[in-house]
C-alpha cells in the first residue's frame, strides 16, 4: 500500500509556508491549547503576533518541532470547537476561556464584553457555539440571539447564561433560537455536557 493510501483522509494537509493558529497546532499535535501557549512562553516553539494579538505559527516550524520530539501530526483540525463568549463579566469570560482551552477537547475561544462587538467577531471568527449572558448593558442576550437568526438556521448553537433570568427571559431566549439557559454560578460539568452534546449527562441538559 502506498504512503498516500496510508494517510488518514480526515487529516488536513498544509502547504509548507502555511500559517496556523494556536488551536490548529493543538489539534494537530493532540495537546491542549494551554500546552501550546506554554511552549511559546518557554520558547520551545516560535510564534508571531497577528494584528489582533493572536499567536500565529509557521507550519514548517511545527513540523520541525514534531520531528525533533517524535510527535505525530495526525490530529484532525475539523474537531476544533469554536466558541464565542459574550459576557460583560470579565471574570466569568476569562475563567471560561481558560477552562475550555485547558481541556483535551480542542476549543478555540474568543470573548468580548461588548454585545455590539459580537457581530464583528461572528463574521471574522465563524464560531460553532455562542455563550451569551442574558443580562448585559446595551443589547442583551435575547436581543443578540435574534440577530443570529440566519446563523442559527445554518447550525449555530447559542447557549444563554445568567444569574438573574426569569421564566419570561428564558422563554424569549428559546423563542429567539437559543438552545438552553444555564444558571450562574455555572455548573461547569453541565456546561461541558451542553457544549459537547453529551446528552447522557442527565436531566439538566434539557433545561429549557
Amino acid at each position: 500500500m502506498s504512503e498516500e493510501q496510508n494517510q488518514d483522509p480526515n487529516q488536513v494537509k498544509f502547504a509548507p509556508d502555511a500559517v496556523l493558529t494556536t488551536s490548529q497546532v493543538a489539534a494537530l499535535m493532540q495537546v491542549s491549547v494551554v500546552t501550546v501557549e506554554m511552549w511559546v512562553r518557554n520558547q520551545i516553539i516560535k510564534a508571531s503576533k497577528a494584528s489582533d494579538g493572536q499567536d500565529l505559527y509557521k507550519y514548517e516550524d511545527i513540523v520541525k518541532h514534531a520531528e525533533k520530539h517524535n510527535i505525530k501530526l495526525d490530529g484532525n483540525i475539523d474537531q476544533i470547537i469554536k466558541v464565542l463568549i459574550v459576557d460583560d463579566d470579565s471574570f466569568v469570560a476569562d475563567f471560561l476561556k481558560d477552562f475550555l482551552e485547558s481541556r483535551e477537547t480542542i476549543y478555540e475561544v474568543h470573548r468580548t464584553g461588548i454585545s455590539f462587538m459580537a457581530d464583528t467577531l461572528m463574521r471574522k471568527f465563524a464560531p460553532h457555539i455562542v455563550i451569551v449572558d442574558l443580562r448585559m448593558p446595551g443589547m442583551n442576550g435575547i436581543e443578540l440571539c435574534k440577530t443570529f437568526s440566519t446563523q442559527i438556521e445554518q447550525g449555530l448553537r447559542v447557549v444563554g447564561i445568567s444569574g438573574h433570568w426569569t421564566t419570561e427571559d428564558k422563554d424569549a431566549f428559546i423563542s429567539a433560537g437559543g438552545e438552553v439557559c444555564l444558571n450562574k454560578p455555572l455548573d461547569i460539568q453541565l456546561l461541558i455536557a451542553v457544549l459537547e452534546e453529551n446528552r447522557e449527562y442527565g436531566e439538566g441538559y434539557t433545561l429549557k
